[in-house]
């Protein structure tokens, strides 16, 4: 019965971290969020097409699903490796849904929300840094790969006897980092979008939106 309530809940945090709240609040708008701006589904395109209030919640709703399903982990299943196995699971959703042939965002808020659940304090002062950031860093993805391996090699530290935890913790680390390797080559090319102060991007020198390696742009 445990190991079918361990699987159960393996599911659902997959199933429900591929829920992609971009496509669900433009709709809500009447939006298909996937033919506007850059036709991402993630927390910029919404923030720049729909509005600020809808990406805020957008990303407080990725957060959420790693939080949730963290806590569940934690308190239902009483082990603090679980914590962070249905936290992955729930990560591994969201960069990989399979409403959206796997083609999901970059897992940053939902990995942010995993270690919410785990390091309220840490994870709080390193949103918190992030946000801070955004306002010396014009490329809002090196804050994001900054924090995502703050939080990994901090979890790794404090829990340096814990496999399961450190394991987890590299895995969701290598996740986000690949989800972004769109963007990384982009910097290279020096064609990567920037951000201004509320978090929007900017065109490109060449005035069009990039794609990632995907075919989609800048998700979170």
């Amino acid at each position: 019965m445990d190991i079918a309530l361990r699987i159960l809940l393996c599911a659902a945090a997959y199933l429900v971290g591929s829920v992609n709240f971009a496509i669900v609040f433009s709709r809500a708008k009447g939006r298909n969020i996937k033919e506007h701006g850059s036709g991402n589904p993630g927390t910029m395109n919404v923030l720049r097409t729909v509005g600020r209030m809808w990406g805020a919640l957008t990303f407080v709703c990725d957060c959420g699903k790693g939080v949730i399903f963290a806590l569940i982990g934690r308190f239902a299943l009483h082990s603090y490796d679980w914590l962070f196995v249905l936290g992955l699971v729930t990560v591994i959703g969201h960069v990989f849904p399979i409403y959206s042939r796997f083609r999901g965002g970059k897992g940053v808020a939902t990995s942010i929300g995993v270690y919410l659940a785990a390091y309220p304090v840490a994870a709080g002062i390193t949103f918190v840094l992030l946000v801070l950031m955004l306002l010396f860093v014009k490329y809002g993805f090196i804050g994001s790969l900054l924090a995502e391996t703050a939080l990994a090699v901090y979890s790794c530290a404090v829990s340096v006897t814990d496999v399961c935890v450190i394991v987890c913790s590299i895995v969701m680390w290598l996740i986000v980092a690949f989800a972004h390797r769109g963007n990384v080559k982009r910097l290279i090319q020096g064609t990567e979008n920037t951000l201004d102060l509320v978090g929007r991007e900017t065109p490109s020198a060449d005035g069009q939106e990039d794609k990632d390696d995907t075919g989609q742009g800048e998700q979170r």
